[in-house]
């Protein structure tokens, strides 16, 4: 069983693959990790995003953050709702916080050190979330499975793992979905950001 440093480094070493595997090439040939993505206006209102019909309740901020990340905002908004069910005090058995749920090592090794602060928990899980649907191409429902088990675990079954935990969290994240859009999950990533 892992514990302490060795658990941090196993994590530590799947993010960096996971950051490496989102790389995105600019046009100037450049790249980076595909955060925020370019031109998009955080200001962005709800009304104006096509994938997001305007009846659906967002909490504070979260459109305007999932855009930075090139996220669809109901699809965001179905983690939060299941993972802490908005409640932005939110603290698991294992130590993640916030509405989305991200372990402290986890927000502070992808530069988000402040993860108690539930504007910064929420960025430093919608980052987590892209650099999931990116290392797994974009398949929201391995992505979510990523987000609950780990990458590592994904990996090794290829699939979605058959933990329990994990098949409820993806169903309850896809239910939750299709209760705001009205429309299955398999399409609310759309890439993109910062090409």
């Amino acid at each position: 069983m892992l514990v302490g440093r060795q658990r941090a480094a196993l994590w530590g070493a799947f993010l960096l693959g996971a950051l490496a595997a989102g790389a995105v090439q600019h046009r100037d040939g450049g790249s980076r990790f595909a955060g925020p993505a370019a031109g998009t206006d955080p200001r962005m209102a709800a009304a104006e995003n096509p994938m997001l019909p305007e009846s659906i309740p967002l909490g504070p901020g979260v459109a305007a953050v999932a855009e930075r990340y090139g996220l669809d905002p109901a699809l965001v908004q179905a983690v939060i709702e299941v993972e802490s069910g908005e409640d932005a005090s939110a603290v698991s058995s294992r130590g993640a916080q916030g509405l989305m749920q991200v372990l402290p090592e986890t927000a502070a090794w992808l530069g988000f050190p402040e993860s108690a602060d539930p504007a910064v928990s929420l960025e430093a899980g919608c980052h987590y979330l892209r650099a999931l649907l990116e290392s797994f191409g974009g398949d929201v429902e391995l992505a979510l499975a990523a987000y609950n088990a780990g990458p590592g675990a994904v990996r090794r079954w290829g699939r979605i793992p058959p933990y329990r935990e994990t098949q409820v969290f993806v169903s309850r994240v896809a239910a939750s979905y299709r209760r705001l859009t009205g429309v299955e999950m398999g399409d609310a990533f759309r890439g993109g950001g910062g090409t």
